[in-house]
């Protein structure tokens, strides 16, 4: 018995990292304790040349996993040198879908097209029982995402069908699922034990396992190394380690915690974040336009629980800023606006999340005492955060290129502009609204003293934060002006304009063609394809516009965000968080993927329900999202901290119901909110899986078009270290006169295209008045009336200009 030192090799799949979980067994050592059953780092395919693998890992190793991934291992840019690692080296070896795949094809067996794709479905498998698939029931349930298998007829004689599945259209047809080396031990699985969904994941890494340890402990291997002994408590050498994808700190640590920043700094730091009570007030809105709006010059938030849905849709949050940030990759500059002014322009080292990071952990955490959580007077859930003051604003698609591994950058085609990635106002003063009572809270960054550390760094021509006069003047003005406020109508909603898109039906459903190639070809599960739709609207109030979309669409993460510098503004009415992390460091996502309207009729609703929660395409594209998130949330908690505690779950609120999972994972002590936003970003339900080639499979689909604020994330991430952020879909960004609308939706290999076409009408129209661009040849004018504009279609370019009616 001993600690196995095995190594993943992934290729850049989604779910590679939930192999983690399969391999958190411990065994009784001779004194009465317990060591790890394994030692494991996960490393790229292509992390290193085939000739450094050998000489400075391989000899270190008892045994290779070889993950699931995109593509076919008949490509070397998908499979890299694991054919020769197969071929030529005796070590215990598992595959893992495309590690199985490539078991088979390096040996001689034939790649095919599987006679019945599937991508996030069960399959019932059966066995010979022999191998990693010892001691399990006869039958039993594993998740498939696969186009492609091996021919289980021709087989090459060196290796055993051991697994299969029934093609459901021909009961008498096998498809393989399972084979093994006849003399070596190497084992493959075409399905996913890892899978959340899979049975019996962990007993065939235990099965696995004990292969290994016998093979070290009985046989003479082939190779230049022999035998060798396993040891409790063996680890992989630094260099191995070192070359780990995920954070050391990850690794390590699941109890629950108290953030770095909540009121663990003492009296030392210059700031404390103070809080008053100021009773219950007027309505938000009004609240929003007359004692926020138009108060700082950098810009101001309105985190508006428009329908409050559950207690994470509980609080609203209206700020303005003392400074604003903003991030283009393009010069690749953070540039930094105070009073209207750009007041510093820098050049990051590395990526602008790295510098996020290093601002929100040596300039804000380190400076300030912010109120411990059971001083915040009101009771949280797990999993859920409460602002005090900090950082609001949003992280735009296209930083993808800067958090997704092995991304190159965008191409050279890729449409220009001049927008931000990513805005942020730093709100030093902000007032919460809690929507089940509605009692009304300030918060302010209070300074100690003359040091004023957040100013230095940024460069300030006003000090950041306030002192405790000031806060207590500011208690009673707002105390003041809660009573003295007029009663609505103050603003009226300005209808939104007549939006149109860049796609028609025609346009979409080859997209939409081209997509379900890429997957029957098994270069993705599942790509999330959207389109823009686009308007103007020269004279409209964008605060007017936004109560109308309030009004149409309300949602629990709502939002109006207002940046000056750039004359941006978001009106945001998602209903969909993408991560939240609460004051014990709990990080909680909860994917939506299915919806249908409840009904009045009783029966009718329920017969509903039923039908959402059997859905095969609903909770396949839930499960993908899934098993997604869970191998995200790897790269900033421990394996065993990773919890499922609703999967597939039907939740009711007043209008729908949805199909919605809950994730949740310990953050490791030492991990900052920015970088768990990177280490996930960009949300999984915008992109499919696997993550990275869905991005780029989408960039082409999408004609190197730019999704913007779209598809990106938007919230806060407060200076006690929680965070809490929206994924920004349903939402306009108004730039300049310019609005854009993004809508899309989930395409898998069972997505009917006028559906697909129909659900992205749905969407858009939920915010706004929208219609399909016109078929190709067609000229479109249309009078607006309240814009005194038409819009003509330059069908090159696929745009639409404004001119004067």
């Amino acid at each position: 018995m001993g600690t196995v030192k095995v190594l993943i090799i992934d290729h850049y799949d989604s779910y590679t990292n939930n192999i983690l979980q399969l391999l958190q067994g411990s065994q009784p050592d001779q004194d009465g304790g317990l060591y790890p059953e394994w030692s494991v780092a996960i490393i790229r395919f292509d992390q290193f040349d085939w000739d450094t693998f050998k000489t400075e890992m391989l000899p270190f190793l008892d045994a290779i996993i070889l993950s699931p991934g995109p593509g076919t291992p008949e490509r070397e840019s998908d499979f890299g040198f694991n054919s020769k690692l197969i071929k030529e080296v005796d070590i215990p070896i598992l595959g893992v879908c495309l590690g199985h795949q490539g078991i088979g094809t390096s040996l001689g067996a034939t790649i095919i097209n599987t006679p019945n794709i599937k991508h996030g479905q069960t399959a019932e498998i059966h066995h010979k029982a022999i191998g990693v698939l010892r001691d399990l029931p006869q039958r039993f349930w594993g998740v498939r995402y696969n186009s492609l298998v091996l021919d289980i007829e021709s087989l090459p004689s060196d290796l055993e069908a051991t697994a299969w599945t029934y093609d459901p259209e021909d009961p008498s047809r096998k498809v393989l699922m399972g084979l093994q080396h006849r003399r070596r031990p190497i084992f493959g699985t075409q399905w996913h034990p890892e899978s959340v969904c899979s049975e019996h994941g962990a007993k065939i890494l235990s099965n696995f396992r004990d292969i290994v340890l016998n093979y070290w402990a009985t046989s003479r291997p082939a190779n230049q190394w022999t035998s060798r002994s396993i040891r409790p408590n063996a680890t992989l050498p630094s260099q191995i380690l070192k070359a780990d994808v995920l954070l050391d700190e990850a690794h390590y640590g699941s109890e629950p915690t108290t953030l770095r920043g909540v009121g663990t700094s003492g009296q030392d730091t210059p700031y404390y974040v103070a809080t008053a009570s100021l009773g219950k007030g007027p309505k938000p809105e009004l609240v929003f336009h007359t004692l926020i709006r138009g108060s700082s010059a950098d810009g101001e938030a309105w985190l508006d629980s428009a329908k409050v849905r559950d207690s994470h849709s509980r609080n609203s949050y209206l700020a303005s800023a003392a400074f604003s940030l903003s991030y283009s990759q393009e010069p690749g500059t953070v540039s930094v606006h105070q009073d209207g002014k750009i007041i510093k322009s820098e050049k990051p080292e590395g990526s602008y999340w790295h510098w996020l990071d290093r601002f929100q952990h040596e300039v804000l955490l380190k400076n300030t005492q912010a109120i411990l959580p059971e001083s915040l007077n009101q009771e949280t859930e797990v999993g859920q955060p409460l602002l005090q003051v900090g950082l609001i604003g949003y992280f735009g698609y296209e930083l993808k290129w800067e958090s997704l591994a092995g991304h190159r950058g965008p191409d050279a085609d890729v449409e220009k502009h001049d927008r931000p990635d990513s805005q942020l106002i730093f709100a030093d003063r902000v007032l919460r609204l809690d929507n089940y009572t509605g009692e009304w809270t300030l918060f302010g960054l209070i300074r100690r003293g003359e040091q004023d550390p957040i100013g230095e760094a940024i460069g300030a021509t006003t000090s950041v934060g306030i002192d405790e006069d000031e806060f207590a003047s500011l208690v009673s003005r707002f105390r003041d002006a809660f009573a003295g406020l007029p009663s609505p109508p103050y603003v009226q909603p300005h209808p939104l304009p007549e939006f149109f898109a860049l796609d028609n039906e025609e346009s979409y459903t080859r997209s939409i063609e081209k997509a379900k190639k890429a997957i029957s070809e098994g270069e993705t599960y599942e790509l999330t394809l959207t389109t823009k739709f686009l308007a103007k609207s020269p004279d409209a109030d964008p605060f007017a516009l936004y109560l109308d979309l309030r009004g149409r669409n309300p949602a629990p993460y709502s939002a109006f965000l207002h940046f000056p510098a750039h004359d941006t503004t978001i009106l945001s009415s998602s209903p969909e968080r993408f991560i939240s992390i609460d004051r014990n460091g709990v990080a909680e996502m909860k994917p939506i993927k299915g919806t249908l309207a409840v009904s009045p009729d009783p029966e009718e609703d329920l017969r509903r329900q039923n039908k959402l929660a059997t859905d095969v395409k609903e909770l396949a594209e839930n499960l993908m999202i899934v098993d997604l998130i869970r191998s995200d949330l790897h790269n900033v908690s421990p394996s065993s901290s990773i919890k499922v505690p609703k999967l597939l779950h039907v939740e009711t609120y007043q209008t729908v119901h949805q199909l919605v999972t809950t994730i949740q994972s310990q953050v490791a002590p030492t991990v900052g909110g920015v970088k768990v936003l990177e280490r996930c970003f960009p949300p999984g339900s915008m992109t499919g899986a696997p993550k990275l080639r869905s991005v780029q499979i989408l960039e082409q689909l999408e004609q190197q078009r730019r999704r913007g604020v779209y598809s990106g994330s938007l919230g806060y991430v407060c200076v006690s270290g929680t965070v809490d952020q929206s994924v920004v879909i349903r939402t306009i960004v108004k730039t300049g006169d310019e609005l854009e609308l993004g809508a899309g939706g989930a395409i898998t290999w069972l997505s009917e295209s006028e559906k697909e076409w129909e659900e992205v009408m749905v969407k858009a129209n939920a915010v706004a008045r929208a219609r399909p661009r016109a078929s190709d040849g067609e000229v479109v004018e249309r009078s607006n009336e309240l814009e005194g504009v038409r819009l003509a279609l330059d069908h090159k370019q696929g745009l639409y200009t404004a001119v004067s009616a």
